[in-house]
Parts: C-alpha cells; structure tokens; sequence
C-alpha cells in the first residue's frame, strides 16, 4: 500500500477520461535493463471550466511488489463540440475542451507484468449509479476493507468515496512479446445527448497498435476515495471497487438498462432510454492476440450521457425570408434564418438540404451560388430523413441591374433647404417606388419623404445625418444608396430690421454668425457712415434714413443675408400722431409714444374730456388700443401726456390732442 500527496483536482466538471500507454522500446544506453512506456490521459471536462489538476499515475511492479508514481507533463487541449440527438435544439452548442498529458516512463524488465493505477476527482451522482458515501467506517467497509484509508478514520475527518479510478495492465514480456494499449478515436471524446424513447446509436471504435483483435463490452465504472481534509490518496494493489448501480434497472452489465446494448464488434452502442437525466457509461475493451486474451482487464473509457424529453425542447424550424432580392451581383450567398441553430454543430449531409432553384443542391447552410438573371425558386430541407425534418421555401429575384444613386445640392446648414436629386438608374425593368429616410444619428430621429426629388431642412446644428435612398424596380428589385452629411448652424437673422433713432445719435448693429468669430466674415453695404464694414458689430452714425444689408458666412460654408433699415428724426424728442384708428385692420390700430433719442421712458397717459385717466404705463413702446375697462372708447379727442430722458439724461415731454376715429 501507498499514501501519497495529491495534486489540486477538479471539481465535479470531468466528463471522461481515458488512460492509454504505448511500448517504445529500449530507448536509454543509460537503463539498459528498462523498456520505455509513453502513457497518455486524455481527460474531457466543460469548456467553461479551468484546467484540471492531475493525479500522479501509479505503476505497481507485481513481480518485486514496488510501486513508482510519476507526474504528469501537459502536452496540449483543444475544444470539441459534443455529439448531439440531431433533433434536439439547444440555445448554444454544446462544447467541451479535451486535455492531453503524458509520461514518458523507464520501466525494468520484469516476469510479472505491471499494474497500472490513476485515480481522480470526482464523480457525480447519475440516474444509473449512485457514487457518493457518508464518511464513516461502516461505509468504508462496504467498499471493500482492502481500500481502508491508511490513517485511521476520524469522526469529521472528511473522507470522499466518489473519485474516478482506471485500472489496467501491461503484461509481462515473457507471457507478451510486447504490447500497446488499444485506444479510442476520436468520436468516444464526447458527452452523447438523446431523446428518451428514441432509438440512438453511437459508435466508440478504437484502434490497436499491435493489430490484436478488439471484444467490446459494456464494463463497470470504477471508484476510490480520498480524505478530503487532508488531499490524501490511499492506493493498494488489488482491483478497486464497481460504483454501485441503481439496480434493478441499472448494473455493470446493463449500464444504461435492458433497452440499450453493445456490438461487441463494433463498439455500436445502441437502444433507447426511458427516464431523462445523465448517464455515467464506461465502454471496455479487450484485445485478443492469436486467439488468446492478452490481459485480463479491459482497456476503458468512461462516457456521459444526457437524456432529455424532446417533446419539451424547441423544435428545429427551417425558416426562409418569403422573398429574396439581390440587386448587386449575380453571385450570392442565399441566407438562412433557421431556428434553433449552432453554428459549429453539422449533423450530417442531411442537415441542410437545398435545391437552389436552377438544377443545383447544396448541403452547406448558407450556399454561395451563381446564377443567371432571372426568377428562381428555393427550397430548404432541415435534418432530412430525422423524425425532426422540416421544409422552408423563397422566391429568389436575381436582377442586378439597379444602381441606387443621388446627388445633394446646396450646404448643409440649419434653417436652409437642401435638395436631394434621385440620379438611381436600372437596366431591366424601372423604378417604381421611392423612399427618402433622413436619420439624425444621435437620436435616431427620422423624417420620411416619397418624393422624386425632396427638399429637405435640417433644424439642429453640430449633427450628422444619414440620407437613405430605397427604390424599387418593377422586377421587385430593392436597394439603397446612403450618404451622410454634416449639419452646421447657420448665421443667425438680425434681432431688428428697424429702428428709429434721432439723426446723429450713434448705433451699433450687431451680426452673428453661429458661432464664435473666429472664420466668420461679415460685409455690410452700403458703408456709409459705418466706423469698420466688416466687423460684426459696426457703429453707424448718420442723419438721413438709411437701409443696411448684411452679408455673412462661418467657417462651415454656412451664409445668410438680411436687412436693417434706420430712420432718423429730428430729436432727442418724443413723436406723437394726431388721430388712430384702433379697428383691428392692422394699420394705425394702437396708440403710442415713438421716442427718438430717448433712453428711458418715464410715463405716457391718455385722457378722456373730463380728465378721467383711460391709459397710462411706463413701459418703452407700449400703447392704447382704444379699449377702457374692456369696453371700446367712444370716438372723439382725447388729451395724452408724455415724458422720459434722452440719451444725455434730459428729460423731454410733450402733450397734446389726439383724435380717436371708428
């Protein structure tokens, strides 16, 4: 017996594993009396989970009853997407990563043989096998006494009765010339998923070195155990023991019940399961050399199996768009929205079955093909000759002869329409339908138009817009053209295009361009009486009326033009009219004071003939519409008085007579 430390194990995530080995010969001048055996373990556990640790694998030398443990060098891994019931859907593919570690070992000749031993963490609970123990001596000794823990067992200790263990030999050279192991391929590195109440089939072939014969058998799935507290591992030299099977449906001979058996030729497991849930399967095998068994215990390879009641899964669905248009090229690659669907998961030949309309098939799921111009029709085949086999059908238009184009005239620039010119040609057929989608790509917003040639004006500056033309031809061809375009603010209208001043008082008009000056360029005109006629904010100084036009751009492009008229009066003074008329025709309807030169207005009152006050406010340019109390005034002459301060701070007033007409 020995104890020895373990190496960190992983948890319950390995699905399989297998232990081979391989003679190399005589192959150290150093140990001439040694053979060298290169040992692979191949262990399969979940893609989402980390690197396993390892065990050390232990060889007992039977004829000098010595044991050698030896570490384990990792030598590569890669992910293989596990084999799958074709007709059950799953959201994602099923996937599981193969490790691969070897040693390279000198062991002496010897007239016993060899008995090899690995052992690890850990092996679940499955519907067929029940694996797990309480820790206590009584439990221990159901195992077998011959597998007791070296150290005595302690209440709480910790001990685990679920490890997985393989077991074989290498026999001695004089009973064998020599002898390689058998080994699985590749399609035993796996998890098998299957419907309950469906017929399954799988195939776990291996292959021999030395050309022996191969037997298969369904063989029992081993255990041992660790102290769990304390990472220890107890070996001995006899067989260890079965898991226990959930009998009487389960046993080592019948793992996977009496519905499911094994070809002993071919290594064809084969049947049906009637409960869901997963199954721990170990598939042996023996070699036969010249008729003579050459060890007595089967090479295996441990194997899970999920069962499922599909009647609750998703059914595979082929889905096709009803209409298919290419307008590009007559060289396509056909799409498939089929659902559910794996992309690394090929069944078989039949898991896409197309006829492409012109003659030609395809297996793949997205065919590229080439056709002639024209109208073809598709037809779609999902897992052909499953129970799970569904059809899907298109009408595929090849007419690639449309060229979707426009062009945009004018800036882009807020506040100004831009014209969008529909320059799309086609060689077959012709455009039948428009469509113009004018999306703010900040904010997803969007502004449609069916017209030919649309004005469109954009109202938000510092965007970026994407301009989407969709014509369709009479052939039902459809595509699109899109350009994006820059918006930029453009200059800002004058705050006021009229104004009345006193002749010679001085006044700054103010331009703006959007932004800040810098790039901006402003040209007034006529410059008369302007201090700089291009600045934004001149001061003009005059005595007769005058109108200003106003030219300015930014650094965008963008521009603007607008007007500004002055008119002068005689002044500081305040203006007067001598009669209104406040019937709502829009001329001459309100009542008010037109300063000129005056800065502040202190007050403006309106009298009826009898001195009753009927209007008065302090307010710069407001007036009378004719109304007292809500009531209109009757007509007749009214008495106003009127004062502020003019630009020096002097106060001007003036009174007078007003007459009011209806």
């Amino acid at each position: 017996m020995l104890t020895c430390e373990a190496q960190t194990a992983p948890a319950n995530n390995q699905k399989g594993a297998e232990v081979t080995y391989q003679l190399m010969g005589d192959l150290s001048s150093d140990n001439p009396g040694a053979v060298y055996y290169h040992f692979v373990l191949k262990m399969v556990v979940e893609c989402s989970s980390g690197a396993p640790g390892v065990l050390p694998l232990f060889v007992h030398n039977i004829s000098e009853n010595k044991i050698y443990s030896y570490d384990w060098a990792f030598d590569s891994a890669s992910n293989k997407v596990s084999v799958a019931d074709p007709c059950i859907a799953f959201s994602s593919a099923p996937c599981y990563r193969i490790y691969y570690y070897y040693i390279d070992a000198p062991l002496p000749f010897n007239n016993g043989g060899y008995l090899v031993f690995y052992g690890d963490c850990c092996r679940n609970d499955y519907q067929n096998l029940r694996t797990t123990f309480n820790a206590s001596p009584l439990e221990g000794a159901k195992l077998g006494t011959s597998w007791s823990a070296m150290d005595p067992v302690r209440p709480g200790s910790g001990y685990i009765y679920n490890s997985i263990a393989y077991q074989f030999t290498i026999p001695a050279r004089g009973v064998v010339n020599k002898n390689s192991s058998p080994a699985f391929n590749s399609n035993s590195d796996t998890v098998l998923y299957v419907c309950t109440g469906t017929r399954f089939s799988h195939t776990f072939s291996a292959y021999d070195p030395d050309g022996d014969s191969l037997v298969y058998t369904f063989a029992p799935s081993k255990i041992f155990y660790t102290d769990g507290s304390q990472g220890m591992v107890s070996i001995h030299t006899s067989a260890p023991p079965d898991a226990a099977y959930n009998g009487p449906a389960y046993s080592a001979t019948l793992p996977l019940g009496e519905g499911v058996d094994i070809d002993s030729k071919t290594g064809t497991v084969s049947g049906q399961l009637p409960d869901t849930g997963s199954y721990m399967l170990t598939v042996g095998v023996y070699e036969y050399r010249a008729g003579k068994l050459v060890t007595s215990l089967p090479h295996t390879r441990d194997v899970v199996v999920k069962a499922y009641d599909c009647s609750k899964l998703p059914v595979p669905q082929a889905i096709l768009p009803p209409l298919i248009n290419d307008c590009d090229s007559t060289t396509l690659t056909i799409p498939n929205k089929t659902t559910p669907y794996n992309p690394s998961v090929y069944w078989d030949n039949n898991t896409y079955l197309w006829d492409l309309g012109d003659g030609d098939t395809s297996h793949v799921r997205n065919p590229v093909h080439t056709y002639d111009t024209g109208t073809y029709n598709l037809r779609l085949i999902t897992m052909a000759g499953y129970r799970c086999a569904d059809t899907a059908y298109s009408k595929l238009l090849v007419y690639p002869s449309v060229h979707p184009s426009f062009i945009i005239s004018g800036n882009s620039c807020t506040g100004q329409p831009v014209k969008f010119t529909n320059t799309s040609t086609t060689d077959i057929g012709a455009i039948n339908t428009v469509r113009w989608t004018f999306v703010n790509t900040k904010d997803s917003s969007e502004y449609t138009s069916v017209l030919n040639n649309p004005l469109y004006t954009f109202t938000q500056a510092d965007r970026t817009y994407a301009a989407i033309l969709d014509v369709t031809t009479t052939k039902g061809c459809d595509a699109k053209d899109t350009q994006y375009l820059n918006v930029s603010q453009s200059p800002l209208p004058l705050q006021s295009h009229d104004t009345v001043l006193a002749a010679g008082v001085p006044y700054k008009l103010y331009a703006n361009s959007g932004y800040d000056t810098t790039g901006s360029i402003y040209i007034w005109s006529p410059s008369t009486g302007l201090d700089d006629p291009f600045s934004a904010s001149p001061i003009a100084t005059n005595t007769e009326d005058i109108t200003y036009k106003v030219q300015v751009s930014n650094q965008f492009g963008c521009s603007i033009t607008d007007t500004v008229h002055i008119k002068y009066y005689k002044g500081p003074d305040i203006y007067m009219p001598q009669a209104f008329t406040p019937n709502g025709d829009g001329t001459n309807d309100v009542l008010r004071p037109v300063p000129v030169g005056i800065q502040k207005l202190d007050y403006f009152r309106v009298f009826d003939r009898w001195g009753n006050t009927v209007y008065q406010t302090q307010t710069y340019l407001a007036g009378w519409d004719g109304n007292v109390a809500g009531k209109q005034a009757s007509a007749g002459t009214y008495i106003y008085e009127v004062g502020g301060k003019d630009y020096n701070n002097k106060p001007v007033s003036k009174k007078g007579y007003v007459l009011l007409i209806r």
